[in-house]
């Protein structure tokens, strides 16, 4: 008998992750639908490359952690590249901010967290203003190659039979007597016996579910980087400043930052730049940076955060419909999280189930009424 086939709409990081744990768990009859004509341009591709695995969210927190450990030691063949450039995070805080630090700090115990005041942020980024009062730092965090992550996911699923089909935009399910009979696409309709959905902000549109919609809601943040600027040193680590939603990092000679805007956006709004947006980040680089006041913007962008009313991923199979299974509500930590999620998704799509510890707080039937 030839073996079920999977779609898997998007193929985005949650898209490819699931993709590549299904072959490892032997399915190889899998099909990713990407509209794009090319992976990673949404939400994947728009975000700041940070792997930052101190997260207030307890159970965020040990995803990120888990997933962190396949980064930094990733299977044979994954990958010749290094996935993660450790320049280090500091999460810093005012004097009025510091019982938020400090409980952050408290649901990452056990982990590599160096506590000081915040003399060693000044000593390594000297330009930054008076006003930090205590630090965080995390000397194994950093910048993640994104790129190299999606693709390394990608290849490992493609080689092991999975099929990449771009340019093809999903449309809606086909439904049958309570189960997935496929979906109807813009190159017509393709049968499966299981769809994934995977697409990020699109999951939020209702009528594209026949009935079987979740309750996602996609934000909308903004990211600039500067041009560059001879004050800035490559290696700066991460500065995160907690209580004040700011952070920057170096990037292409200049520096990359945001103001951690969260707007609610329907998905084809999420790429428009507000440019308000732009000048609440230049009004927090002042605050924190003002020898920087005359720095050009080299380019800027807005990208998409997707959330469950609860904000934890959800992870499984649909209670509703037999073959419908959500990778979705990743919250701007699909990246950080996606060696899991992926790992999550194969286990619920092969053996109906998960035993891991985190599966049923993730489940979609928690989102049912």
């Amino acid at each position: 008998m030839s073996e079920e086939r999977i779609i898997i709409i998007g193929a985005g990081m949650a898209g490819a992750t699931t993709a590549y744990f299904l072959t490892r768990k032997g399915r190889h009859n899998i099909l990713l639908l990407e509209k794009e004509k090319i992976a990673g341009t949404q939400s994947t591709g728009r975000n700041a490359a940070i792997l930052r695995t101190i997260i207030p969210d307890p159970l965020a927190n040990r995803l990120a952690h888990q997933s962190a450990e396949f980064y930094f030691n990733p299977p044979e063949g994954f990958t010749s590249l290094p996935l993660v450039d450790c320049v280090g995070i500091f999460m810093a805080a005012c004097a009025e901010h510091v019982g938020t630090l400090d409980a952050w700090c408290r649901k990452n115990a056990g982990a590599n967290i160096i506590r000081s005041d915040a003399t060693p942020v000044y000593a390594q980024i000297p330009i930054l203003a008076p006003g930090l009062s205590s630090a965080a730092y995390k000397p194994d965090d950093g910048i993640l190659d994104v790129h190299a992550i999606l693709q390394s996911f990608l290849r490992g699923a493609s080689q092991s039979g999975a099929q990449l089909c771009f340019g093809t935009q999903f449309k809606n399910l086909r439904v049958r007597d309570g189960r997935v009979e496929g979906v109807e696409t813009s190159s017509g309709f393709m049968e499966a016996s299981k769809v994934v959905v995977a697409n990020g902000a699109w999951a939020s549109v209702p009528d594209s579910f026949c009935g079987y919609s979740l309750p996602f809601a996609p934000y909308r943040r903004h990211l600039l980087v500067t041009e560059p600027i001879p004050q800035v040193n490559p290696r700066w680590p991460i500065l995160w400043v907690v209580g004040e939603d700011y952070y920057f990092r170096p990037e292409s000679g200049g520096l990359l930052m945001s103001a951690c805007d969260a707007v609610k956006v329907t998905p084809e709004q999420g790429e428009i730049t507000d440019h308000s947006e732009l000048e609440r980040i230049a009004a927090k680089a002042a605050r924190w940076l003002p020898t920087l006041t005359n720095a050009g913007i080299a380019r800027a962008w807005a990208g998409m955060r997707t959330f469950a009313p609860d904000e934890h991923f959800v992870i499984g199979k649909d209670p509703r419909l037999q073959g419908l299974y959500w990778v979705a509500g990743l919250g701007g930590h699909g990246i950080t999280c996606a060696p899991v999620v992926g790992t999550l998704a194969a286990d619920w799509i092969v053996d109906g189930k998960s035993d891991h510890p985190d599966a049923a707080a993730l489940a979609p039937d928690r989102l049912v009424k």
